[in-house]
């Protein structure tokens, strides 16, 4: 299981990513605002074309850690499941961590977590994912939001 805290403690470890079937919608999205208002348009779309696994983290977000406002918004899809926007994306190990807080914390959480991966020598895919577990569905206080923010790793590296 991967490493958690209010804090986001480090150190995080190391998890597989299960392969999946993932409804891709991509773009720019500069705040935490705009991305929700995003996803409020994703998820039904997406759910209303294939449904959703929810055996899989259902709602997440991927993107260049250099880029990180160039997004892609992720449901968790059917396998099996073939139209536009869906992709099948493989099983990768990534590091990740729990973080429980506010989402415009995150940032600054990825950055430690980026800099403990170089520090411990990882070498990373260059993107990061955001995979929402608890948010304003569930709670009304940001402090209680729960996310596991995960860099996936290349393979021979771990």
């Amino acid at each position: 299981s991967c490493g958690s805290g209010r804090t986001a403690t480090i150190p995080p470890s190391s998890a597989p990513s299960p392969p999946q079937t993932v409804y891709v919608y991509h773009c720019a999205s500069p705040t935490v605002e705009d991305r929700k208002e995003i996803f409020r348009d994703v998820i039904p779309a997406a759910m209303r074309q294939y449904g959703t696994d929810s055996a899989k983290r259902m709602y997440f977000i991927d993107y260049p850690i250099d880029e990180p406002n160039d997004i892609n918004f992720c449901v968790a899809v059917p396998d099996g499941s073939k139209g536009p926007y869906v992709q099948d994306w493989p099983e990768e190990k990534a590091l990740c961590l729990f973080f429980h807080g506010d989402y415009d914390e995150i940032p600054e959480v990825r950055e430690r977590l980026v800099a403990y991966a170089r520090q411990q020598g990882l070498k990373l895919k260059g993107t990061c994912r955001n995979i929402y577990l608890e948010g304003p569905p569930h709670h009304k206080d940001k402090a209680k939001f729960v996310t596991q923010v995960a860099l996936p790793l290349v393979w021979d590296e771990v």
